[in-house]
Protein backbone atom coordinates (compact mmCIF):
# COMPACT_ATOMS: atom_id res chain seq x y z
CA UNK A 1 0.00 0.00 0.00
CA UNK A 2 1.41 3.44 -0.84
CA UNK A 3 2.60 5.80 1.86
CA UNK A 4 0.77 9.13 1.83
CA UNK A 5 2.58 12.33 2.80
CA UNK A 6 0.53 15.51 3.14
CA UNK A 7 2.31 18.54 1.71
CA UNK A 8 -0.31 21.11 2.65
CA UNK A 9 -3.96 21.60 3.49
CA UNK A 10 -5.51 25.01 3.10
CA UNK A 11 -8.86 26.75 2.80
CA UNK A 12 -9.67 28.55 -0.39
CA UNK A 13 -12.48 29.67 -2.65
CA UNK A 14 -13.78 27.54 -5.46
CA UNK A 15 -12.73 28.78 -8.85
CA UNK A 16 -15.11 28.50 -11.77
CA UNK A 17 -13.99 24.99 -12.83
CA UNK A 18 -13.94 23.48 -9.31
CA UNK A 19 -17.33 25.09 -8.58
CA UNK A 20 -18.77 23.63 -11.78
CA UNK A 21 -17.41 20.13 -11.08
CA UNK A 22 -18.48 20.16 -7.42
CA UNK A 23 -21.82 21.82 -8.18
CA UNK A 24 -20.95 24.79 -5.96
CA UNK A 25 -21.14 28.51 -6.52
CA UNK A 26 -17.91 30.15 -7.62
CA UNK A 27 -16.27 31.53 -4.48
CA UNK A 28 -17.75 28.93 -2.12
CA UNK A 29 -15.33 27.68 0.53
CA UNK A 30 -13.24 24.63 -0.37
CA UNK A 31 -10.37 22.72 1.18
CA UNK A 32 -7.34 22.04 -0.99
CA UNK A 33 -5.02 19.18 -0.06
CA UNK A 34 -1.74 18.43 -1.76
CA UNK A 35 -0.14 15.10 -1.01
CA UNK A 36 2.46 12.71 -2.38
CA UNK A 37 1.96 8.96 -2.67
CA UNK A 38 5.19 7.01 -2.34
CA UNK A 39 6.03 3.38 -3.10
CA UNK A 40 9.21 2.06 -1.55
CA UNK A 41 10.19 5.59 -0.54
CA UNK A 42 9.94 6.82 -4.13
CA UNK A 43 7.47 9.66 -4.88
CA UNK A 44 5.13 8.43 -7.61
CA UNK A 45 1.91 10.51 -7.48
CA UNK A 46 1.37 14.18 -6.67
CA UNK A 47 -2.31 14.75 -5.83
CA UNK A 48 -4.17 18.03 -5.60
CA UNK A 49 -7.58 17.42 -4.06
CA UNK A 50 -10.40 19.94 -3.75
CA UNK A 51 -13.27 19.29 -1.33
CA UNK A 52 -16.37 21.32 -0.41
CA UNK A 53 -15.45 22.84 2.96
CA UNK A 54 -19.04 22.53 4.23
CA UNK A 55 -18.80 18.72 4.12
CA UNK A 56 -15.41 18.49 5.81
CA UNK A 57 -15.63 20.92 8.72
CA UNK A 58 -12.83 20.28 11.18
CA UNK A 59 -10.47 18.65 8.68
CA UNK A 60 -7.02 19.83 9.74
CA UNK A 61 -3.50 18.67 9.05
CA UNK A 62 -3.32 17.21 12.57
CA UNK A 63 -6.54 15.27 12.07
CA UNK A 64 -5.37 14.01 8.67
CA UNK A 65 -1.98 12.96 10.04
CA UNK A 66 -3.52 11.23 13.08
CA UNK A 67 -5.72 8.97 10.94
CA UNK A 68 -4.13 5.63 10.00
CA UNK A 69 -5.87 4.33 6.92
CA UNK A 70 -6.99 5.45 3.51
CA UNK A 71 -8.08 9.01 2.85
CA UNK A 72 -11.52 7.78 1.78
CA UNK A 73 -11.72 5.86 5.06
CA UNK A 74 -11.04 9.13 6.88
CA UNK A 75 -13.77 10.90 4.92
CA UNK A 76 -16.30 8.20 5.71
CA UNK A 77 -15.52 7.55 9.38
CA UNK A 78 -14.77 11.12 10.47
CA UNK A 79 -17.08 13.14 8.22
CA UNK A 80 -19.81 10.73 7.11
CA UNK A 81 -18.99 11.25 3.43
CA UNK A 82 -18.88 8.01 1.47
CA UNK A 83 -17.10 7.98 -1.86
CA UNK A 84 -19.15 5.63 -4.06
CA UNK A 85 -17.93 6.09 -7.60
CA UNK A 86 -15.68 8.24 -9.70
CA UNK A 87 -15.27 9.55 -13.21
CA UNK A 88 -11.72 9.82 -14.47
CA UNK A 89 -10.06 11.35 -17.50
CA UNK A 90 -6.46 10.48 -18.34
CA UNK A 91 -4.01 12.54 -20.37
CA UNK A 92 -0.27 12.82 -20.88
CA UNK A 93 1.37 16.07 -19.79
CA UNK A 94 4.88 17.43 -19.26
CA UNK A 95 6.12 17.98 -15.69
CA UNK A 96 6.26 21.61 -14.63
CA UNK A 97 8.85 22.88 -12.14
CA UNK A 98 6.75 22.09 -9.05
CA UNK A 99 5.68 18.57 -10.04
CA UNK A 100 9.20 17.79 -11.28
CA UNK A 101 10.70 18.81 -7.93
CA UNK A 102 8.17 16.83 -5.87
CA UNK A 103 8.31 13.71 -8.06
CA UNK A 104 12.07 13.80 -8.60
CA UNK A 105 11.95 14.08 -12.39
CA UNK A 106 13.26 16.69 -14.82
CA UNK A 107 11.07 19.53 -16.04
CA UNK A 108 9.33 18.34 -19.17
CA UNK A 109 9.36 14.66 -18.17
CA UNK A 110 6.18 12.83 -19.20
CA UNK A 111 3.54 12.41 -16.50
CA UNK A 112 0.13 10.80 -16.57
CA UNK A 113 -2.54 13.27 -15.40
CA UNK A 114 -5.56 11.60 -13.81
CA UNK A 115 -8.45 14.01 -13.38
CA UNK A 116 -11.15 12.58 -11.11
CA UNK A 117 -14.54 13.67 -9.85
CA UNK A 118 -15.75 11.45 -7.01
CA UNK A 119 -19.43 11.06 -6.26
CA UNK A 120 -21.45 10.08 -3.21
CA UNK A 121 -25.12 9.16 -2.85
CA UNK A 122 -27.44 10.70 -5.42
CA UNK A 123 -24.47 11.22 -7.76
CA UNK A 124 -23.48 14.27 -5.72
CA UNK A 125 -19.88 15.32 -6.46
CA UNK A 126 -17.74 15.59 -3.31
CA UNK A 127 -14.16 15.56 -4.57
CA UNK A 128 -12.17 16.93 -7.49
CA UNK A 129 -8.70 15.50 -7.80
CA UNK A 130 -5.78 15.81 -10.17
CA UNK A 131 -3.12 13.17 -9.74
CA UNK A 132 0.16 13.58 -11.59
CA UNK A 133 1.76 10.15 -11.94
CA UNK A 134 5.37 9.33 -12.69
CA UNK A 135 5.03 6.12 -14.68
CA UNK A 136 8.77 5.61 -15.21
CA UNK A 137 8.85 2.65 -12.78
CA UNK A 138 5.13 2.20 -12.06
CA UNK A 139 1.87 2.02 -13.96
CA UNK A 140 -1.54 3.42 -13.20
CA UNK A 141 -4.03 0.88 -11.86
CA UNK A 142 -7.42 1.76 -10.42
CA UNK A 143 -10.02 -0.43 -8.81
CA UNK A 144 -13.02 1.40 -7.37
CA UNK A 145 -15.82 -0.57 -5.79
Amino acid sequence: YPASRLLDLKRGKAGAEAARLLELTSGDAVLILRRVLEWGGEPVVLDEITLPAALFRGLTRARYDAYHGSMYGLFETQFGVRMLKAREHLSAIAADAVSARVLGVVVGAPLLAVDRVTLTYGDRPVEVRRGLCNTRSHHYFNELY
